[in-house]
């Protein structure tokens, strides 16, 4: 399971622990060791037939990058990974599940530009 989710955020054992600058794919099964690896993870939850999911990937792409080393970013395909959404209460998607030390401490729902999500994403740096 660790050397899975090694190659998922593109780290090794042999390199220390660094921080993706893109999402890495996150299941059922991976998602708890995740949010407790990163200090802060954005955990973007969606299904393949949802328009508003497929409008925010980029917007997350660009703050994976932009935000590599203080913000690790994730996407949950909800659709795949049914008890994870339950666990959340994902009634909506797309869904962002903020993730600080561990803890689930916020829930944003729907689609925003960049901007406006990466306003709401300060308060937790």
């Amino acid at each position: 399971m660790k050397e899975m989710i090694e190659r998922m955020s593109g780290t090794d054992s042999s390199e220390g622990t660094s921080a993706p600058d893109s999402p890495i794919e996150l299941a059922d099964s991976s998602i708890e060791e995740a949010v407790k690896k990163y200090p802060l993870m954005v955990v973007d939850c969606w299904a393949a037939w949802c328009g508003p999911c497929k409008m925010i990937a980029p917007v997350v792409e660009q703050l994976a990058k932009k935000y590599a080393g203080k913000i690790v970013f994730g996407k949950l395909d909800v659709d795949r990974n049914q008890q994870s959404a339950m666990k959340y209460q994902i009634m909506s998607i797309p869904a962002l599940l903020v993730f600080k030390g561990g803890k689930h401490v916020d829930t944003i729902i729907g689609y925003m530009p960049a901007a406006a999500l990466e306003q709401r994403l300060m308060k937790y740096l």
